[in-house]
């Protein structure tokens, strides 16, 4: 299922120079995950945090879109999703100063035609929650004309972001495995590596505006830490495995 349409042909030198990158951003990957899965345990299970009434929220709302995903997907659930994509794709493009000039939406697949591309462009729908940006910007005006008083319960809010956000993650797992050309144009190593160091800093990054403990200081201490202890433990890893499997044949 192709859902975007570029015409912007890369030279080989680039293709190769991005190849490099995504190899390079694999150990980047890895510090990203360790220090994603910190903060997590930090301030979310091992505190009280998990209990919440927001936490709950946002978890219901979640199963209730993975129900949606594995049990009761059609036509419109796919629609609604490649209608997110390509807008999202628009969006990037407007960002980046660029013109759309089509875009189309089915339940089998979508396009866009623009005249600037670029990988941010391309790869964007992978890792910007559109529809959970969407609801939030949308609560926060519905908030705004309503006032205070008339605000609903905010826990709905995190529901909300639950949903949508389990929507996106959901389906983008689905369609990257296929012959994405978003993917293909970028080369696979540097579009995986991108895909998933930005969707674990947008995941962190609402736990860390959601928690009352968690701090975006915090987290980029914890990530530093790992990074600069990344090479010693890695090295001191394959040691461990060299001895091992010395030993192994030894004995």
């Amino acid at each position: 299922m192709a859902l975007s349409a570029f015409s912007d042909p890369e030279s080989p030198t680039l293709r190769h120079l991005k190849r490099l990158v995504g190899v390079a951003l694999i150990p980047v990957c890895w510090i990203l995950l360790e220090t994603f899965l910190v903060l997590l345990h930090a301030d979310t299970l091992a505190g009280e945090y998990w209990k919440s009434r927001e936490f709950v929220f946002f978890g219901l709302g979640a199963a209730f879109s993975l129900v949606l995903f594995f049990f009761c997907q059609g036509r419109l659930l796919r629609w609604l999703y490649v209608a997110g994509h390509e807008l999202t794709h628009a969006l990037f493009v407007l960002l980046f100063r660029g013109r759309v000039s089509d875009v189309h939406v089915s339940s089998r697949g979508g396009h866009i035609l623009t005249d600037r591309t670029n990988f941010l462009i391309s790869l964007s729908p992978y890792f910007f929650p559109f529809y959970s940006v969407v609801g939030i910007v949308g609560w926060a005006l519905y908030c705004w004309v309503v006032g205070e008083a008339g605000a609903p319960d905010p826990v709905w809010l995190y529901a909300l972001v639950g949903f949508t956000w389990t929507f996106h993650l959901a389906f983008t797992l689905w369609m990257v495995r296929g012959e994405q050309p978003d993917v293909i144009q970028n080369g696979r190593v540097f579009s995986f590596s991108v895909i998933f160091s930005a969707n674990v800093l947008v995941l962190s990054a609402m736990i860390i505006v959601a928690s009352p403990t968690a701090s975006f200081r915090s987290f980029l201490l914890s990530f530093w830490e790992n990074f600069r202890t990344f090479l010693p433990r890695f090295l001191e890893s394959l040691v461990e495995i060299y001895t091992s499997i010395e030993t192994w044949f030894t004995t």
